[in-house]
């Protein structure tokens, strides 16, 4: 880490948020999400489509979503479009790509929302339609224990498409993905950073606040995946932000406390505003460099989204953080902001303060 203690970073990019707008959910909105993202650091968040009870699969969900976040969001905010095998909107995916859709997510596996696991052979029609229709758009992926594979080969070289791997949790899934990146197809992956601060071990003591999808690892899962971050072996840093709240949490303990598919469920945990506190951190202690955390929250997100200096210049998208030793700290709860009104990160270590956010030229916070 620089010796200097005020440093620049360019916009912070989070390509995996749920803001649970127009959810039968309304723990969180759009407004209050991106204002947390913003006291997180972040400059632009990307919004997933699996809202419950109201998913992303129209043109019309997806426009309201826009026409909010222009009047509320407090950061630049962007949307996925949705879909699954038996969703039936493929005639929808035009209008959505044209509306503005950043992409489209794929439920390959249980989670909020979904019940099932499927095949490549599924998602086809899917992928070849999104393929015709918007080429240039990625499609980010929640891949299941048996269809990973399948569904890299069936993207990246039949279509030829650019594949996003989200919140990759193992190394033998980043090391297949990187078997196909070294090849020259078009693949990327993320890492949550709950998969790596936290284990599998986690689940004994604090039940379903440690339960996600996919599932939190051993030690040495989780030690692996923070060097393979390093590497660059895993582009990216994704939080999947998803706030649930306590009651909801505690409900699902009481009603389904060995996680069996199909009860009531309640993945994910909130967070974002301390996400690059807690990097910070870890940079300090060499775990990586703040050059490639920079990579890691920007550059790569860039590329995977598409954008470039028109759409997302660094002169207008900017955070300052303070990284003297006096801003050194646990994080408390009064610095948990999300809807949720709970952080699995509080108790953390947090390597610097943040001074001000740029996002689109606006400040959003600080001066």
């Amino acid at each position: 880490m620089s010796s200097k203690s005020v440093i620049k970073i360019p916009g912070a990019i989070d390509i995996h948020v749920h803001l649970r707008e127009h959810s039968k959910s309304r723990v969180e909105t759009i407004e209050n999400g991106s204002f947390s993202a913003s006291r997180g650091g972040y400059s632009l968040i990307c919004d997933m489509p699996n809202d419950q009870g109201r998913p992303t699969w129209t043109i019309d969900r997806l426009k309201k979503k826009i026409a909010v976040a222009k009047r509320e969001a407090r950061v630049a905010t962007l949307f996925y479009a949705g879909s699954q095998p038996e969703s039936d909107n493929l005639d929808q995916f035009e209008g959505m790509a044209q509306a503005g859709a950043i992409g489209l997510k794929l439920y390959g596996a249980p989670t909020t929302g979904n019940v099932n696991d499927y095949t490549a052979e599924d998602f086809e029609p899917i992928i070849k339609e999104w393929h015709r229709v918007a080429p240039k758009k990625p499609i980010m992926l929640h891949a299941g224990k048996e269809n990973l594979e399948g569904l890299i080969k069936l993207i990246t070289i039949k279509y030829d498409h650019h594949l996003h791997v989200c919140h990759v949790y193992t190394t033998a899934q980043v090391k297949l993905i990187n078997s196909y990146k070294k090849k020259s197809y078009k693949i990327s992956c993320g890492v949550c950073p709950h998969h790596f601060l936290k284990t599998s071990h986690d689940r004994f003591g604090q039940g379903w606040f440690a339960r996600m999808q996919p599932p939190l690892q051993d030690q040495e899962e989780a030690k692996s995946l923070v060097s393979l971050l390093a590497s660059g072996e895993i582009d990216i840093i994704e939080s999947d932000y998803a706030p649930h709240t306590p009651a909801t949490k505690l409900k699902a303990e009481v009603d389904n406390p060995k996680d069996t598919n199909g009860a009531s469920t309640c993945y994910g945990v909130s967070g974002i505003e301390h996400v690059l506190p807690i990097m910070l951190n870890l940079v300090r202690k060499d775990l990586f460099t703040l050059e490639r955390l920079i990579d890691a929250i920007h550059t790569q997100p860039l590329k995977v989204l598409g954008l470039d200096k028109n759409t997302f210049d660094p002169k207008k998208n900017y955070a300052l953080w303070d990284i003297s030793s006096k801003n050194i700290r646990r994080i408390s709860e009064k610095e948990v902001l999300s809807g949720s009104g709970w952080s699995p990160y509080v108790g953390y270590i947090a390597g610097g303060k943040l001074l001000k956010v740029v996002s689109n030229g606006r400040i959003v916070h600080g001066s």
